[in-house]
């Protein structure tokens, strides 16, 4: 029977100190444990970013000085995303989708150690603890201005960090400690195998001449020079339970170790041999080093602690050592002391390890190696959208509130580019269907049915423009409320639009007629209402009396004031918008007044996308119903969408509106999203860049990769910086397409930097998203036949499911027949739907 020992905690115990938990070691050392997130994101697209992380660590030591030990662990484990259900239906069919998934996890604690001398007696030195406590004091404060959100470990965290350590679990609630059989190349623990890899053999340490703060991608040439971490690929690793990277540096008196180096250089140079001509020569240069850059000396210790299952753990550890090979390291074939390297993964406890396990080297070099990157987190707000990260998890990121607040951005508008096929109405189809779980009014101006599902989902309201029923509408009638400076100049707009035409300018003769003519108008109407009495009679308000009235009182100022006006062209040009005329119904009856209390509404104008005529007219009086929602429903979020459309109205007539428009929204809780894929809209546009681009500090790129040889011009319209435009063209290019479903991915940039996301959604949205006909038809075959949206669209999944054939092959089956697929079954009860 083997002799079964104790395994020993190297711990006296934890004390209360000063608003600090001391985990006190054996030999009297103590340690604050914090917790940390490491400031640079992953895929950040800037190697600055890496290396103020570098200034910033380099720093801390140079703060705390010789008699300190740095211990910074990165701990990467994976579990499973939890399902939680949602009272939506969609939302909880994406949950559903997610429900299970791997997913990443990264915890960074960083132990800061007070050391003692070795083999000397332990004596209390209250002025040694109040140095210590002043040096954590100004580690917190360059940590927390830096963005790594320090937090102090209490006395039962630190209980739960060694525990969740010596069980090497960092995923589920409830830990177990199993026992620990130690083997000359791993630790048996329960069902999993432990293996510690050191980074360096102190013998020979083949470490590369140079070594810099970070990595960059090499594998395509779309991507090539992209900064990552140095141990970017721990990220990537296959098949593990839990990875602990083990960064220890302690920090020794500088003239004592200089004078260590001075002897061992004397002695070797005593005796004239090759390899003590090359030490000589190694120490000479580090000397020089030192004394010319004011470097630090420090002992460091990099160990990388791989949990797996048996079967697993020589895969994993041919994929880490495989990587460091690659960086210019060989690790140690020489880490028999298992158990002796995993002890020091206890906090604090790095003081066990051994000279062997030790390297010289300054500081800068020490710290090059230390991991420096973490994922994407949820923004701490409660207006949150879902996409996904670059590993494929749901991240939930604040595109209105939360930028707003931390002065991130100063508008909530949105300028949306990409070209066609990347993607662009899948994700304002999955922005706008998170939107309305808020309290949130959305209108939509589409030419090319896009959104008819998901309105039919929410069972809004689809307006589609044609001849025999054009949207109408009536912007004269207004209260004498209403008729404020805005509201005559949007009618101001719409007057020389209907004369001049979207590509037509008014001059400031005639731009100054038609102002007073409108200011008359409403004075006339307003006094006659009041006196009864009046030169001028006008019965109701609407462009047929505003058209009568201008053409009596135009004269009159032409005459009085003696100027120039083309009143026959005013004429003849806006007769057709007069009663009788071809588009007499368009501006002469009133809106349905049940649109300003719906909350999403679908403009389909796809039917006058040509006519130049109708097309800017129509988008304007659209424009004019959302200004009216966005005064009146104060209590709600308003979007507008110009999905296209927005093109109609950049022209010079209408430049003032678009500006006042994008600039008003913010005042009311609104937002404007403009929407385009042609590179030609923006290049060139002045109407764009002063009253869109200016005016919206949101900007989301789609795929960028058939603009790539164009991109300059975007990029300098954009203002989009070196590290920004790196990140763009890492969309849809990286490897990270296993174990997801499919997706297409967005750069969303609020204020001065952005990130990129994915937009993976489940199988239920792709059909309500969807913009291919047959599949659209097919659906509505199910929608029509089952009675509801949702009733149909859970019915169709269910036999999309059960038919096994692709999405292309079940769609024309569905509409060769004409009817469900499975049209035996019931409909599915609505207590069953989630609503």
């Amino acid at each position: 029977m083997s002799k079964k020992n104790i395994f020993k905690m190297p711990y006296l115990g934890i004390r209360e100190d000063s608003g600090y938990d001391l985990l006190y070691g054996l030999n009297g050392e103590c340690s604050v444990i914090l917790k940390i997130k490491n400031p640079v994101v992953q895929y950040s697209g800037s190697g600055d970013d890496y290396d103020n992380f570098h200034a910033l660590l380099l720093n801390i030591v140079k703060i705390l000085g010789a008699g300190y030990l740095i211990q910074k662990q990165d701990i990467l484990s994976r579990s499973a995303y939890p399902y939680h259900r949602s009272v939506d239906f969609l939302q909880d069919k994406y949950n559903a989708h997610f429900a299970g998934r791997n997913v990443l996890n990264i915890h960074t604690y960083f132990t800061i150690t007070k050391s003692v001398k070795k083999q000397a007696f332990y004596v209390y030195d209250k002025k040694s603890l109040q140095e210590f406590f002043q040096n954590l004091s100004k580690v917190m404060d360059v940590l927390s201005a830096a963005g790594c959100e320090p937090i102090a470990l209490r006395e039962k965290e630190v209980n739960l960090f060694v525990k969740r350590m010596l069980a090497m679990n960092f995923n589920d609630g409830a830990i177990s400690l199993n026992n620990i059989s130690p083997g000359s190349s791993e630790l048996k623990m329960g069902e999993l195998s432990v293996r510690s890899i050191s980074l360096i053999n102190v013998d020979t340490v083949e470490l590369p001449a140079e070594i810099p703060t970070h990595a960059e991608l090499n594998e395509k040439d779309a991507i090539k020079g992209f900064p990552v971490d140095l141990f970017s690929f721990l990220m990537k690793v296959p098949a593990y339970e839990c990875i602990v990277f083990n960064q220890i540096i302690d920090i020794p008196s500088q003239q004592a170790i200089l004078n260590k180096l001075e002897l061992k250089r004397k002695r070797h140079s005593g005796i004239p041999d090759p390899a003590n001509l090359i030490c000589v020569e190694d120490i000479d240069l580090l000397l020089n080093d030192v004394a010319r850059e004011s470097q630090l000396l420090v002992h460091a210790h990099y160990n990388i602690v791989l949990a797996a299952e048996p079967q697993h753990l020589q895969k994993a550890t041919n994929f880490i050592e495989s990587a460091l090979f690659h960086l210019g390291i060989t690790p140690s074939k020489n880490a028999y002391n298992q158990l002796e390297l995993f002890r020091t993964l206890l906090p604090g406890n790095g003081v066990e390890l051994k000279p062997y396990d030790w390297f010289l080297t300054t500081c800068d070099a020490a710290i090059c190696f230390l991991f420096k990157e973490s994922l994407q987190k949820d923004d701490p707000s409660d207006f949150l959208v879902r996409f996904t990260d670059r590993q494929g998890t749901p991240v939930g990121i604040d595109m209105s509130d939360y930028p707003m607040r931390t002065n991130r951005i100063s508008n909530r508008n949105r300028f949306v580019l990409g070209s066609s096929g990347v993607g662009k109405s899948y994700f304002m189809l999955a922005l706008l269907e998170q939107y309305m779980l808020y309290n949130t009014d959305v209108v939509i101006v589409d030419t090319g049915h896009s959104y008819s599902g998901l309105c039919a989902y929410f069972e809004g309201k689809y307006i589609t423009y044609t001849e025999e029923k054009p949207i109408t509408m009536n912007p004269f009638a207004i209260t004498a409320e209403e008729c404020n400076v805005e509201k005559k100049d949007f009618l101001i707009t719409l007057v020389g639009l209907l004369w001049k035409g979207a590509d037509g300018a008014l001059g400031t003769v005639e731009r100054d007629v038609i102002a007073y003519v409108v200011s008359a108008y409403y004075s006339t109407y307003f006094l006659e209402h009041e006196s009864g009495a009046g030169p001028y009679e006008i019965s109701e308000l609407s462009f047929n009396s505003f058209y009568e009235y201008a053409l009596a009182k135009i004269p009159d100022i032409k005459t009085r004031e003696n100027i120039p006006f083309q009143l026959e062209e005013f004429r003849y040009v806006l007769k057709k918008f007069y009663q009788g005329g071809e588009y007499a119904t368009i501006l002469n009856e009133s809106i349905d007044e049940s649109l300003f209390t719906e909350r999403f509404i679908v403009f389909e104008i796809d039917n006058i996308a040509d006519n130049k005529t109708l097309f800017p007219i129509t988008t304007l009086i659209i424009m004019d119903v959302f200004i009216q929602k966005m005064r009146h429903r104060k209590d709600r979020r308003k979007v507008l969408l110009l999905e296209e459309a927005w093109k109609a109205i950049a022209s010079p007539i209408m430049a003032n509106f678009l500006l006042y428009l994008n600039k008003t929204a913010r005042k009311f809780w609104g937002e404007i999203i403009e929407v385009t894929q042609e590179l030609a809209d923006i290049i060139g546009n002045p109407i764009v860049k002063d009253a869109i681009i200016a005016n919206s500090d949101t900007i989301c790129l789609l795929d960028q990769s058939k603009l790539e040889k164009n991109f300059d011009e975007v990029a300098k319209l954009l203002s989009i910086s070196d590290s920004e435009r790196k990140k763009i063209f890492t969309i849809n290019r990286l490897d990270n397409k296993a174990g997801r479903g499919r997706f297409k991915e967005v750069y969303i940039r609020r204020g001065q930097m952005g990130e990129v996301y994915g937009v993976e959604v489940s199988i239920y949205q792709y059909f309500v998203y969807t913009t291919e006909k047959p599949e659209k038809s097919a659906l509505e075959i199910y929608t029509r036949f089952y009675g509801s949206f949702r009733g149909g669209l859970e019915v169709f999944v269910s036999d999309f499911n059960k038919s096994k054939l692709p999405v292309n092959q079940f769609v024309t089956q569905v509409n060769q027949f004409n009817k469900p697929l499975y049209d035996d079954q019931p409909p599915p009860l609505l207590s069953n739907l989630i609503s």
